[in-house]
């Protein structure tokens, strides 16, 4: 019982974690939106006119690698006490179990990306890691817009 006697939600998260999660999911995101930004969009010519990529483009990559282990640190805290409780209790089923298969994707792309040697498949699967993961920004927002109120 919490301290105004109602029952706590199943799965739910403190606040404090709740707003770590959004803080490492938010970083995430923007991160690898920024660097998406900076490889497609932001060139810089050299002295013969040539485009090159912007400098800050590599930077924006680490810094969505860093963030990125701390959301695959965070889901790993998640797992037991919201994820498997959520999941036995049958509450918001598709939205956390889409929520679920991005984060698995993610994180398998993301260390494939790390690993694959050739160029042609490397491509690929950066495309469909970045696909995914602008998306996963909506998957996110669903699932915590179905959040039962306390």
């Amino acid at each position: 019982m919490s301290s105004t006697g109602a029952k706590p939600r199943v799965g739910a998260l403190p606040a404090s974690r709740r707003r770590a999660v959004h803080w490492i999911a938010t970083g995430t995101w923007v991160t690898g939106a920024v660097w998406l930004v900076f490889k497609y969009f932001v060139r810089v010519p050299d002295e013969f006119g040539f485009d090159n990529p912007h400098p800050m483009q590599q930077w924006w990559l680490i810094a969505h690698a860093i963030v990125s282990v701390f959301a695959v640190w965070m889901f790993g805290v998640l797992w037991p006490g919201h994820v498997i409780r959520g999941w036995k209790s049958h509450l918001r089923r598709p939205t956390g179990g889409t929520l679920f298969g991005i984060t698995a994707w993610l994180a398998l792309t993301g260390l494939a990306l790390y690993y694959v040697g050739n160029d042609d498949w490397r491509s690929w699967v950066a495309i469909l890691h970045w696909a995914v993961g602008l998306g996963a920004i909506v998957a996110f927002l669903l699932h915590r817009r179905h959040a039962p109120r306390a």
